[in-house]
């Protein structure tokens, strides 16, 4: 057999198939000679096929291993073995499915089954080309035949390798089941390095469709890392399906897309996995280019945040968590369109969906608060006056962020009047200024200090916060502000809104209380006019008004005006 197929090459391939199971059972033979030739012939047979060839081979091989005689096993595990015999295009094409046999058989209760699939392996280790994997590959070895103590160890080993050299199929074949071994363990560390090798396999080989064969096995554990409960794990999984759609392309994962925009809805899932799922569908966007992220966003995402389940909605935002951050400059034109998101999450009945969207506001004013300010704000300032209180602190806290970013200071915890509280509120002061100009400026602290006299406690006590963090001398801005602070709390008055003409009526008392003699002459003339010339809303309001500065006033000061 050895000498015809070797003469007759190709035109032999035909009858490998018939004389397949003689060969089989000569592995199995009490001869030490035999046993001898029929090695020799398999791996001379093995070298001559075509493709073709493989694939007709393979099947018979493969239903020999699952054949309960150990013998059988075994003489099918030697088949196996020689094939790292063949060219090296058909080498990359049988390896995907020969090694994960190999490493099944270490699980065979015969000692004999296990011996000869270490020495099946050991045989496809020597054909590495690669010398940075020939040098570590008795520890990927020691990993396929000892994983529990193995497995990290190889990892390890893998990380500190530094490549030069491009990973051959052969290197491939040994790397992989380690990296599935790994991904499937219980330890943060060895799924974190499982999933960083994973990701980053296309950068290390010649061909990335070499890698295709293996992603039916790797693909299920980069899910189920991707939603781990540990947040470095699934960001590291995140990236590791990145990685791979830039290498591979969309195309290559027709079903990801879907997977990840479905368990970002799912109601059954958590709120750790919908985050996992959204930090997934980034990447994996990211890779795919500007272009799709705008119409993924606008056509399947957005769309979702008036959903009627929780999850869903809180699913959008989480998307909303990761992307500004990681597409940066590329966010701005989806700011627009996200901002509403934002604004009703934070106002939303579910506390999940709520938390959630204040992070993602957070996190959109770290990454696009200075540069886009002009885009942001308006959105904040129009929070600060909606009817739900909810929405007004979430606001201010946002407001509170963006004043602190642009100031370069941090918002007060506390009194805020420590000389240092007011040093620093001095800066922002200055720094605010600049960055907004005089007539945003007057307009935001205007609103902010009406804030200060909302209904709600929490939003008075946000709003002092605010306050103290981005104005050192309160009387000094008072004046500096006034003409715009009368405008707003005289629109405020007229608004026919009950809780608005209170707020802008306690905020009046407040100032008159402040400043006295120097705001009374600025605010008496302005309340005067609106109680003549004003519609009834207008007048009521001026009422509200008057009985607050009336409230707040010296005796001296009544008879003067």
């Amino acid at each position: 057999i050895e000498l015809l197929c070797d003469r007759l090459g190709l035109l032999f391939e035909p009858y490998v198939i018939v004389l397949l199971p003689a060969l089989l059972k000569a592995f199995g033979d009490g001869d030490g000679y035999v046993r001898a030739a029929a090695a020799n012939t398999a791996g001379l047979i093995m070298s001559k096929l075509s493709a073709h060839g493989v694939k007709l081979v393979m099947p018979a091989v493969l239903k020999a291993f699952d054949e309960p005689a150990w013998r059988t096993k075994q003489a099918s595990i030697h088949m196996l073995g020689s094939m790292s015999h063949c060219a090296p295009k058909q080498l990359a094409s049988c390896l995907p499915k020969v090694v994960p046999k190999l490493t099944e058989a270490f699980s065979d209760t015969h000692p004999k089954v296990k011996a000869s699939a270490e020495e099946a392996l050991d045989e496809i280790s020597k054909v590495i080309r690669n010398p940075e994997v020939s040098q570590i590959a008795q520890i990927l070895l020691k990993a396929l035949t000892d994983p529990a103590t193995g497995t990290i160890k190889a990892l390890e080993s893998l990380i500190e390798t530094e490549f030069l050299h491009a990973i051959d199929a052969p290197s491939l074949a040994l790397i992989v089941p380690v990296l599935h071994r790994g991904l499937r363990d219980r330890a943060a560390t060895t799924k974190r390095y499982g999933a960083l090798i994973a990701g980053n396999m296309c950068t290390m080989i010649d061909d990335p469709r070499d890698f295709v064969p293996y992603l039916p096995i790797l693909l299920p554990d980069l899910k189920v890392v991707l939603l781990d409960p540990i947040p470095d794990v699934r960001s590291i999984s995140a990236k590791a399906f990145g990685s791979l759609t830039r290498g591979l392309g969309e195309a290559t994962f027709p079903d990801l897309r879907p997977w990840l925009i479905e368990t970002l809805m799912s109601e059954d899932g958590s709120s750790v996995e919908r985050s996992g799922a959204a930090q997934g569908l980034t990447e994996v966007l990211m890779a795919s280019g500007a272009g799709l992220v705008e119409n993924v966003m606008h056509e399947e995402i957005l769309p979702l945040r008036s959903h009627p389940k929780a999850s869903t909605r809180e699913g959008v935002l989480w998307v909303l968590t990761f992307l500004p951050s990681s597409l940066g400059q590329a966010f701005t034109p989806l700011i627009d369109s996200s901002l509403p998101a934002l604004l009703g999450g934070l106002s939303d009945e579910s506390e999940q969906v709520r938390d959630v969207a204040m992070r993602a506001g957070r996190v959109m004013i770290r990454s696009h608060g200075k540069a886009h300010v002009d885009k942001i704000l308006p959105s904040l300032e129009e929070g600060l006056i909606d009817e739900d209180y909810r929405i007004r602190v979430a606001s201010l806290t946002l407001l509170g962020d963006l004043l602190s970013l642009i100031g370069g200071t941090k918002v007060v915890k506390g009194d805020g009047d420590t000389q240092e509280d007011v040093r620093q509120a001095e800066r922002a002061q200055a720094q605010i200024a600049l960055a907004l100009g005089s007539d945003t400026r007057k307009r935001v602290l205007s609103s902010l200090y009406m804030a200060r006299s909302d209904t709600a406690a929490v939003v008075r006590q946000s709003a002092v916060q605010v306050w103290k963090t981005v104005v050192s001398v309160t009387p000094r801005t008072l004046r500096e502000i006034l003409d715009v602070l009368v405008g707003q709390i005289v629109t405020a008055l007229a608004s026919g809104h009950p809780e608005q003409t209170q707020v802008a009526g306690r905020c009046l008392g407040d100032i008159v209380h402040k400043l006295g003699d120097a705001v009374l002459p600025e605010i008496i003339p302005v309340l005067r006019d609106a109680l003549y010339r004003g519609d009834e809303h207008t007048r009521r309001g001026v009422c509200v008004g008057l009985i607050e500065v009336i409230g707040c006033a010296s005796k001296e000061q009544i008879i003067k005006f």
